[in-house]
């Protein structure tokens, strides 16, 4: 209880020291109000977390990310095609069933391999340093130094994973010279965008899915490289589908859902089945190992 309270106290710090600095900075910087605001939050953050964290020779194979060997890559492979594989046939069943079309732009090779290699290296950056911060750093710290129990650990981490994908759902106006009270309502905004719930809870529900996957294969492979694979495969699909489909918008999204592949019971369920063939695939990958 009191590192939660150390925890409570650190962000309220994180949250002021923001929402003090970010008006004078707004009038030198040529960025948004709300994008200075964010960006010294996350500074601060990281900064709390590589001071309190105590990063020592051991931390980072602690949290899964040892130096990459064979092994790793496979897993980091296998990770990312089956995201990639999963969307890819879930959007051919989108295309089956009419709510999708196969219909590719016309964009030159060169351009289509530069596109290629951009999302990918934006989709395993993604993949790597939400992985870190989620699954590693949250996941552990609420299991090994709250000492919460592993399901609480593991719903605790997706709850949150899920729900920070929508504290800019609802954004107040901010007038072009903010001041410190403009700071303090965007601290409010993340609880006025929840408020909204009715409108984003089913790709909560999907990303709260996605967050237990990845939880449960740190917890089966000790590695964070499964997941970061899996991330960055799912990110490198949703980043690239338009070039090649055109989703509807239908009536029935609570079953089909949207062009985002995992607000829906469909894609809900092509979800649990990746999860349990990646438990099958790791642990037959395992038990080779040990052989």
């Amino acid at each position: 209880m009191k590192s939660f309270f150390k925890f409570l106290l650190i962000l309220a710090g994180i949250i002021l020291l923001s929402a003090f600095l970010a008006p004078p900075l707004f009038r030198i910087l040529p960025f948004k109000f709300e994008r200075i605001f964010n960006r010294l939050i996350m500074i601060f953050s990281f900064a709390a977390i590589f001071t309190f964290v105590r990063f020592r020779r051991d931390t980072f194979k602690n949290y899964g990310l040892t130096w990459l060997n064979s092994r790793h890559a496979s897993d980091l492979g296998i990770g990312f095609l089956a995201g990639l594989i999963t969307l890819s046939l879930l959007a051919v069943v989108k295309i089956g069933l009419g709510y999708a079309f196969w219909r590719p732009e016309h964009v030159t090779f060169l351009s289509l391999v530069f596109q290629t290699l951009q999302v990918m290296g934006a989709a395993l950056l993604i993949g790597l340093m939400e992985e870190f911060f989620f699954r590693g750093v949250i996941f552990k710290t609420l299991l090994e130094r709250f000492k919460w129990s592993l399901p609480i650990s593991v719903f605790g981490t997706s709850l949150f994973y899920a729900l920070i994908h929508f504290v800019s759902h609802k954004k107040p106006f901010v007038g072009p010279e903010p001041t410190w009270f403009d700071s303090l309502r965007l601290v409010a905004a993340p609880f006025q965008s929840l408020q909204h719930w009715p409108e984003f809870w089913p790709d909560a529900v999907g990303l709260f899915i996605f967050g237990v996957i990845l939880n449960g294969l740190v917890i089966w492979t000790k590695s964070l490289y499964p997941g970061i694979g899996l991330h960055a495969g799912c990110v490198f699909f949703i980043k690239l589908d338009g070039l090649f489909f055109d989703f509807l918008d239908v009536d029935n999204k609570i079953f089909f859902g949207t062009k985002k592949m995992y607000d829906g019971i469909l894609g809900w369920v092509f979800l649990l089945v990746m999860g349990w063939m990646l438990v099958r695939i790791f642990k037959t990958k395992k038990s080779i190992e040990n052989t």
